[in-house]
């Protein structure tokens, strides 16, 4: 796994302590706080979808995606979740486009240093990504991603980050809409707008996939 160097880290902390590195909109940890999912549309610059798109592609002919399975379940059925996922993180770098998959991933780290900062908590720094491919009628139901109780640790990986990666013109008639449950309001849904990313406490808001009626495709970050 390809580790910031700690040159680089030392060079980045001290822009985000300064405010020169912005990456979300100032509203964002309060959202978070209250429970709903905050969205940061255009977060991917339609030219790094498109080298990411490519990348899921060459993964996909390298055979490295596989069924993706929900709460514990790693084999049989599972009606939970109709899904794929690949690691881009452990592959031979010679597959695919492994710049446009770092871009990506520098950018989400500097929003995990941001967050800590601006939500006062500790955030995980080993960062665990996939690819997740939902194919026509894929979906996955209401769960949450942790259960604290049981593990007060996974609390550091608690807020979860998805980066959107299908093409333009998403729109309702699509599907694949995730839906939120914040606490004490109405369920809420973010179409999976192609370059937008979503922030939000997976371990404390219950959340689903609704089934979507083309290829949903996804970095998602825990």
């Amino acid at each position: 796994v390809r580790r910031r160097s700690t040159r680089q880290a030392a060079m980045l902390t001290p822009l985000l302590a300064s405010g020169l590195v912005v990456l979300l909109d100032e509203a964002a940890p309060s959202t978070i706080r209250a429970g709903r999912v905050h969205v940061e549309r255009g977060f991917a610059p339609p030219r790094l979808v498109q080298d990411l798109r490519h990348d899921i592609d060459c993964l996909t002919t390298a055979g490295l995606f596989e069924r993706a399975f929900s709460g514990g379940t790693s084999s049989g059925d599972d009606a939970f979740r109709n899904a794929e996922m690949c690691d881009p993180v452990g592959r031979d770098r010679s597959v695919g486009l492994w710049d446009a998959f770092y871009a990506v991933w520098e950018r989400l780290d500097l929003v995990r240093q941001e967050l800590s900062a601006a939500l006062g908590r500790e955030m995980s720094t080993e960062m665990e990504l996939h690819y997740v491919r939902y194919p026509v009628g894929g979906y996955y139901r209401r769960h949450v991603d942790e259960d604290l109780d049981a593990n007060p640790r996974a609390l550091t990986r608690a807020i979860s980050f998805i980066c959107y990666l299908n093409k333009p013109g998403w729109c309702a008639a699509d599907g694949g809409e995730l839906r939120s449950y914040p606490p004490g309001e109405p369920p809420s849904d973010v179409l999976p707008e192609s370059g937008t990313l979503v922030v939000f406490d997976s371990a404390r808001v219950e959340h689903e996939v609704q089934p979507t009626g083309k290829e949903r495709l996804a970095l998602v970050r825990r």
